[in-house]
């Protein structure tokens, strides 16, 4: 008998079912680290971010869409499968897919691709961390047609720049040798080669973005947008910590990212340095958004290409007195997520219906036609109904979890958390949507806490640590 995990092997080999030319081709840009502020969200005056407002205007802008985990290797691990952390064990940067019985036994969206006849093309982060932390290398290189490096690179390193953040990777600056020196500008050359191609098959095309992962280091070009007078850091009250629970301040705010916060604040006009490189690192990724568009516009296949834009999570640059990521407030969970698919979605419109990451591999399958079945339960809903018609009712909530029994469900008006040991935090995005005024234990809130409490796992995957993977 054939080992489990090589099952999705196997079934790379099986014929399609249907016409491939009949298929769209489908165009996947993955964003690393990248929060809410772009334009198309409004929630950071003066971002400049042109390029998404020009996909925004051929797509649908999902302006409430929410990752799986806030935190790289468990949200992209959760795209790949469809399963969310809590069916995996994928919580942590450490925890492997290699390790995870449940993963091994599902079949990835890219393999359900090239199953189905697509031919696969990756550059750019997609996946998170070192390889023994995903599907095995074996797996890998049969799901993809072709991969080109640079993957998972983050980008130079200022040397002996500003550290305000700190050394290393948390250096803020221009990048010492400009464009010519970024990852992402050299992954540009891979996607454009694969674009001028003439395909005989479908394909699906994933080009990974790094920025604006730290370090922020990116051109001068993009720092000169931002002059440091007129930046705007965000607002914190006094008595912000006061109604969450014990379990959250022990787990959460005792973290390095809530330090980083302090020592950054004392320095003169340091969260203001850091909110310019974080502002200057989205422009950045703006451009190269720009770039890919403009290459799938002078391509043969502009009119027959589904564009998908996701960020893996959100993030912190002082909101709630924290940086970085790894909360389970909305800053760290809101994400960016534009689909257009050209004939079907209502271009220009937005669609402010909670919906998750998840949501794209059952999505795919079906605007794809990828009709074989597969082994796992997939967590999320076929958004082609909300592609059409954006403004129709939705049952679901979005789910966000961050660690083993920790879990954050949103719906259209409330945000509810429920951490491991049964604490709890919920707010009202109409009357405070920054979360400063916990509602758990608030007189009138049971039904609503009962209500959103039963869309929270009643069972977790116990972690399945790997390798110690890179941030």
């Amino acid at each position: 008998m054939k080992p489990l995990f090589l099952l999705p092997v196997l079934l790379l080999t099986c014929a399609s079912l249907f016409a491939e030319e009949s298929r769209p081709n489908v165009l996947m840009i993955a964003v690393d680290d990248l929060s809410d502020y772009v334009s198309i969200l409004q929630n950071h005056p003066g971002i400049q971010t042109p390029n998404f407002d020009r996909l925004a205007k051929r797509s649908v802008n999902f302006t409430r869409a929410y990752c799986a985990a806030p935190l790289c290797q468990p949200s992209r691990a959760a795209v790949s499968s469809g399963m969310a952390p809590h069916q995996t064990g994928i919580y942590q940067l450490a925890d492997s897919l290699q390790a995870s019985k449940q993963a091994l036994k599902a079949v990835s969206l890219e393999e359900q691709f090239k199953r189905h006849g697509y031919d696969t093309y990756l550059t750019g982060k997609y996946y998170h961390g070192l390889p023994k932390s995903w599907w095995p290398a074996e797996r890998i290189n049969a799901a993809w047609t072709e991969k080109k490096p640079p993957f998972s690179d983050h980008g130079p390193i200022l040397k002996g720049g500003d550290e305000v953040m700190g050394p290393g990777v948390y250096a803020i600056g221009p990048a010492p040798g400009g464009m010519e020196s970024m990852a992402d500008v050299k992954i540009l050359a891979n996607t454009r080669g694969w674009l001028a191609q003439k395909h005989e098959k479908p394909f699906f095309i994933v080009n990974g973005i790094s920025k604006p992962h730290l370090s922020f280091v990116v051109p001068k070009q993009f720092f000169d947008l931002y002059p440091l007078d007129s930046i705007v850091i965000p607002a914190v009250t006094e008595k912000d910590f006061s109604d969450i629970p014990d379990y959250v301040k022990a787990s959460f705010l005792n973290e390095t990212d809530m330090k980083q916060f302090v020592n950054i604040s004392a320095s003169p006009d340091g969260l203001k340095r850091v909110m310019q490189a974080y502002m200057a690192s989205i422009s950045f990724c703006d451009w190269v958004v720009g770039q890919l568009l403009d290459s799938l516009d002078a391509s043969a296949y502009a009119n027959n290409t589904i564009v998908i834009l996701w960020s893996d999570h959100g993030y912190h640059i002082g909101e709630k007195e924290k940086m970085h990521k790894r909360a389970l407030w909305t800053q760290s969970s809101h994400v960016p997520l534009l689909i257009h698919v050209p004939g079907m979605s209502a271009d220009g419109q937005s669609c402010a219906t909670p919906v998750s990451l998840l949501d794209l591999f059952p999505t795919l399958n079906s605007l794809c036609r990828l009709d074989q079945p597969i082994p796992q339960e997939l967590a999320g809903q076929n958004l082609a109904s909300l592609l059409k018609n954006p403004t129709l009712p939705w049952p679901h909530v979005a789910l966000t979890s961050h660690g083993e029994g920790n879990a954050a469900i949103t719906d259209e008006r409330y945000h509810y958390i429920r951490y491991a040991d049964g604490s709890d935090e919920l707010y009202d995005h109409q009357t405070d949507p920054r979360e400063y005024h916990n509602l758990a234990k608030q007189p009138g809130m049971a039904e609503v806490v009962k209500r959103l409490s039963a869309s929270i796992p009643k069972t977790w995957v116990p972690a399945k640590h790997g390798v110690k993977s890179p941030d």
